[in-house]
């Protein structure tokens, strides 16, 4: 962010920080972006603050319409151990995948729009049950947006991660581009993250930096950049890698993370010089790729296993008194110990001596650990307290 921002640009940021409805947000952006100069130095900042105005706007737009009583329709309680959503255009065999991996039974209709509300399903991976979403198409087949895509998106931000199911009929490639188009206007990013950034405002002490990692930037610059938006006293947790262009994202576009699969549907169909492209495109991003037919059942099985990593799901089995509990706990990746005993019971947590452990975390099976041990998938765990 320019450090030379003038003074009612930065007050107009400071509104924006202090806003609590999306139109004084909205409201506070526009007249920031009108009192930040045009040219080459400021071009990043007015690109985020032009974006976050856009998905404000939508965000609003799909409140909007919830509140006209359409609401139920569009809610879907999360069940199992984690829930993705399936995104894509008309057509594109949306229903057709939910069946085949899951217990639910949606009308399947060569014609489009024939899902016109959320439509869920379990799916289950060893162990492990992960709830499908089907949602509405958020494109036509022309690739234009639907009366469900501000919705269908708002969905998309409560789930724990996404499909992108793509028409291998219908362009792939221009597919994915559209769909990539819609989710940065709505603030949701599917680039896999190599840090995390927390920011926690505060009544005072000033700025704190906590790092649990590597972070390219100093304090002058951090504390330089909070001063621009108005923010005085806050506590930046900075978590893995990452950059003082992370922390300027995090501030001004507040976008949110989502674990994602991008998925060729009907690949048979697909030239071959399509679907080296489409290849290129997905590696690049770092976001794994599958080719499968949902009709003729190709590759369910290796996507079902690639749902589970890209969750990064962990199974911990519970052990007492010698039993080995037959259904697993699960976890995100570097849950500890107590992470595991707050599950069970606070109070269990709270009572904690000790732990043993038998799996790939520990070098000698049934080795005994602190409440800060990380566990792995598969570990089996018992738990000692006073």
């Amino acid at each position: 962010m320019p450090t030379n921002l003038p003074a009612e640009a930065q007050k107009a940021l400071a509104k924006y920080q202090l806003a609590r409805t999306i139109p004084d947000k909205i409201k506070a952006l526009e007249e920031a972006l009108s009192l930040i100069p045009d040219h080459k130095g400021t071009e990043k900042l007015r690109g985020q603050l032009k974006r976050r105005i856009a998905e404000l706007k939508r965000e609003a737009e799909r409140k909007a319409m919830m509140k006209a009583g359409r609401r139920d329709f569009f809610t879907i309680a999360k069940e199992g151990d984690s829930q993705v959503v399936i995104i894509g255009s008309t057509n594109s065999g949306k229903s057709s995948l939910l069946k085949a991996l899951t217990n639910a039974k949606p009308i399947i209709a060569p014609y489009p729009f024939s899902t016109d509300k959320p439509t869920p399903g379990m799916m289950y991976y060893e162990d492990v049950e992960i709830q499908l979403v089907e949602l509405p198409a958020i494109l036509t087949e022309e690739l234009e947006e639907t009366q469900y895509t501000s919705k269908s998106l708002g969905l998309v931000k409560n789930a724990d991660g996404v499909i992108i199911l793509l028409d291998g009929m219908n362009d792939p490639v221009k597919q994915l581009e559209r769909i990539l188009e819609l989710l940065d206007e709505a603030g949701i990013s599917i680039k896999p993250r190599k840090g995390e950034i927390i920011l926690e405002k505060k009544d005072s002490g000033g700025i704190r930096i906590v790092t649990f990692g590597n972070f390219q930037g100093t304090y002058k610059e951090v504390e330089e950049l909070l001063k621009n938006v108005g923010i005085k006293n806050a506590v930046v947790k900075i978590y893995g890698d990452a950059s003082i262009e992370d922390l300027e994202e995090t501030i001004i576009r507040e976008t949110i993370h989502k674990k994602a699969l991008i998925i060729l549907n009907k690949s048979d169909a697909v030239q071959p010089s399509t679907l080296e492209q489409l290849k290129k495109i997905v590696a690049s991003m770092g976001i794994p790729f599958a080719a499968i037919s949902a009709e003729k059942g190709t590759n369910l099985e290796e996507l079902k296993e690639a749902t589970f990593k890209t969750l990064r799901l962990i199974r911990i089995y519970t052990q007492k008194d010698g039993i080995v509990s037959k259904k697993p706990i699960v976890m995100y990746e570097n849950a500890t110990v107590r992470d595991l005993a707050e599950i069970i019971h606070k109070d269990l947590a709270r009572k904690m001596k000790y732990a043993r452990v038998w799996g790939r975390s520990v070098k000698i099976q049934g080795q005994q650990v602190g409440s800060d041990h990380i566990l792995q998938d598969g570990d089996i765990v018992e738990i000692y307290s006073s």
